[in-house]
C-alpha cells in the first residue's frame, strides 16, 4: 500500500526537485547511520512525505550537508531535521511489522527472515515510539483479520489503513495533533483503496482478498475522486508554513500519476 505518495517530477522546478530529493537522501542517510546499511533497503518516498509534511506545519527548518553517499558512491546534498530521525524509526517499523504480519498470516519463510533481519532496531523504535508502533501492529492485525473474514465493506479495511497512517501524523508535540490525525486518516483510506483498485483484477484472477470486488469501474473511480477531495480538504486545514508547493505535487498530481500509470502497467501485464 505504499508508495502512491510521490511527487511527480515534470511539475516541479529544478529547486523543488533538489530538496525534495535531498529530503528523501536525508532519510536515507538516517536509516544507515542509526540503524544499519541494510536498512536502507526499506527506504519509501512515502515517509519522506511525512517529514515535508511535519516540517511544514511546525515550521522546522532543515539542515543542508553534502557528503559521499556510500550507496551511489558519488556526493549528495541532504536535508534533516528532528523529523528525519522519527522518520526512519517509522519506515523501519512498519517494514518490520509487515513482515511479522506476513509471516503471521502465512508462514512466509521469506518474511520470517526479513522480520528477524530488522527485529532488533524496529523494537528499539518501539521504545522511542510505543504508542506509534502499537497502532501500527493493531492496524495491520485488524487488516489481516478483515482479509481472512472476507469484508466486502471497503470503508471497513480503508479506516484502519486510515488509522494507521493517522497515528504516523499525529505526532505528539504539535498544536495540530488533531488536523494531522485528520489528514493522516484521509490520506490513508486514499491510498489503501487506490491499492485495491490497482489490484483489483489480479486478486479475481488470483481468488485473493479485494473489498472493492462488488463495485463497477465508475463506483470505484468515483470513490477515489471522494477520498482524494477528503484528503485536500483536510490539508487546507493545516497550518502550512514552507513547502506547499511540493505538498500540493503530491496530493493533486504525484499520487494520481502512480495510480495512472499502475493501472495502465497492469493491464498491458493482462494482454
Amino acid at each position: 500500500m505504499f508508495g502512491f505518495v510521490v511527487a511527480n517530477p515534470e511539475r516541479l522546478t529544478e529547486e523543488q526537485r533538489k530538496h525534495y530529493r535531498a529530503v528523501y537522501c536525508g532519510l536515507c542517510r538516517a536509516l544507515g547511520r542509526e540503524h544499519g546499511f541494510l536498512d536502507r533497503f526499506t527506504l519509501t518516498y512515502d515517509l519522506a512525505f511525512l517529514i515535508i509534511v511535519l516540517s511544514a506545519v511546525t515550521g522546522e527548518p532543515y539542515e543542508t550537508l553534502t557528503e559521499r553517499c556510500p550507496v551511489h558512491l558519488t556526493k549528495q546534498r541532504f536535508e534533516a531535521n528532528r523529523f528525519t530521525s522519527y522518520a526512519a524509526d517509522m519506515n523501519l517499523a512498519l517494514s518490520y511489522y509487515k513482515f511479522l504480519d506476513d509471516k503471521n498470516d502465512d508462514g512466509s519463510p521469506a518474511a520470517a527472515l526479513k522480520a528477524s533481519l530488522f527485529r532488533k532496531e524496529a523494537l528499539a523504535a518501539a521504545e522511542r515510539y510505543p504508542a506509534q508502533c502499537r497502532a501500527v501492529t493493531d492496524c495491520l492485525g485488524r487488516l489481516s483479520a478483515a482479509e481472512r473474514s472476507d469484508i466486502l465493506m471497503p470503508d471497513v479495511p480503508a479506516g484502519i489503513f486510515g488509522e494507521l497512517m493517522a497515528a504516523l501524523f499525529a505526532i505528539e508535540d504539535s498544536d495540530q495533533k488533531k488536523e494531522l490525525y485528520d489528514f493522516g486518516f484521509a490520506l490513508g483510506k486514499a491510498v489503501y483503496m487506490m491499492d485495491a483498485a490497482v489490484d483489483l483484477k489480479k486478486d479475481v484472477r488470483r481468488k485473493q482478498y479485494n473489498p472493492l470486488i462488488m463495485l463497477t469501474r465508475e463506483e470505484i473511480k468515483t470513490a477515489l475522486d471522494i477520498l482524494m477531495a477528503e484528503t485536500v480538504a483536510a490539508y487546507r486545514r493545516l497550518p502550512v508554513q514552507q513547502d506547499g508547493d511540493v505538498i500540493e505535487n503530491i496530493l493533486y498530481s504525484g499520487i494520481w500519476t502512480v495510480y495512472e500509470s499502475r493501472t495502465a502497467n497492469r493491464k498491458k501485464g493482462e494482454r
